[in-house]
């Protein structure tokens, strides 16, 4: 094999093993789903007053855009605060923190770099109550269901807020409030 393909071949290995940090740092599948209901929420809220997606679809961009950044930022900032909890466990020490792929204060600054430019898009571009939902299930997420899961039973009903939280900021999003039926998306996913 040539110098070439060599250095081809280690470019590629460098750059699988980049994206499978970064998909396990963002846990892509959970903010995946996480911006799966959300475009539900946004979806539901439509209605005469709102116009069509069509319509919207610019708006619903920026609500991904802002929700996919929190989201996944929240992600990053729960493996830093779990790193010493996941170094100790067989099925996460080989996350990206562990297993040291990342330094705590790159996942530090990262995540909340990418937090706040969630939060900043989402009241800039979308609502600011909007953001302010974001903001509940960010915290709600790193600094009350987090530290519970080793603490409590009751982390499994605290966690499933931020878990639910999400269609509703995509109703709020397209409604600018958050009535009844928005908190029934809400509850739908809570229970």
């Amino acid at each position: 094999m040539d110098k070439t393909a060599q250095d081809a071949d280690r470019n590629e290995a460098v750059q699988a093993t980049a994206w499978s940090v970064f998909s396990e740092l963002v846990k892509l599948r959970l903010t995946t789903m996480v911006l799966i209901t959300t475009l539900v929420g946004f979806y539901m809220g439509l209605n005469a007053e709102s116009g069509g997606l069509v319509q919207n679809l610019a708006k619903l961009g920026l609500t991904l855009l802002g929700t996919g950044l929190l989201a996944a930022g929240a992600s990053i900032l729960n493996q830093f605060l779990e790193r010493e909890y996941d170094a100790k466990m067989e099925r996460t020490a080989k996350r990206p923190l562990p297993s040291r792929q990342i330094g705590p204060e790159m996942a530090l600054l990262l995540g909340g770099a990418v937090s706040v430019g969630g939060l900043l898009a989402l009241a800039a571009w979308v609502d600011l109550l909007v953001a302010v939902l974001g903001a509940v299930t960010l915290v709600t997420y790193l600094f009350i269901y987090t530290p519970l899961k080793r603490k409590s039973e009751w982390n499994t009903i605290i966690g499933a807020i931020p878990g639910a939280l999400p269609p509703l900021m995509g109703w709020a999003a397209v409604r600018g409030e958050v009535d009844p039926m928005g908190w029934t998306l809400f509850a739908i996913l809570f229970f």
